[in-house]
Order: structure tokens, then C-alpha cells, then sequence
């Protein structure tokens, strides 16, 4: 069975950690990253889906609307996954 199109695995993993910790720098710590490669992988998802998911601000990370909406779908479908 294949289900297209799917946003990378990897880009999704990224988001939610970078979306717990509020911080690209954090999810990359917790993920073993660098912070640009968490940066690149959010930024690949956001073209993904052609809309922004982060409003990024000098030293401080917040949500989008259209990110919080993503944020609670995604975070469902990796607990899913992960039981």
C-alpha cells in the first residue's frame, strides 16, 4: 500500500520535538542534531505543505496558527505510531 504524499518522517519528528521544547536548539540536542539540521528539516516541511508552521523571532520560537492545528494532528499520529 502506498499513501502519497507524505511529508518525510524525519521533518515530522523534528517539528513535534521543536514544538515540545519551544527550540530548535533543544529538539536538536534531544534529537543528537545540529541546530541548523533541525532548521533545514522544519523549513523543508514548511515548503512541504506551503505554509509557515514557526513565527521566528530573535531568540524566540512560537507557533503559527496553521502550526498549532499541525502541531495536535501530528503529535496524535506519532504517539499512534509509536504504540
Amino acid at each position: 500500500m502506498r499513501i502519497t504524499p507524505l511529508p518525510p518522517l524525519p521533518c515530522l519528528v523534528a517539528f513535534e520535538a521543536a514544538v515540545r521544547h519551544a527550540s530548535f536548539t533543544r529538539a536538536a540536542a534531544e534529537l543528537h542534531l545540529t541546530q541548523s539540521a533541525i532548521s533545514r528539516q522544519i523549513q523543508q516541511l514548511e515548503e512541504f505543505l506551503g505554509r509557515s508552521l514557526f513565527v521566528r523571532e530573535h531568540r524566540s520560537l512560537r507557533l503559527t496558527i496553521a502550526g498549532e492545528q499541525y502541531a495536535g494532528q501530528v503529535q496524535r499520529l506519532l504517539t499512534q505510531c509509536a504504540e
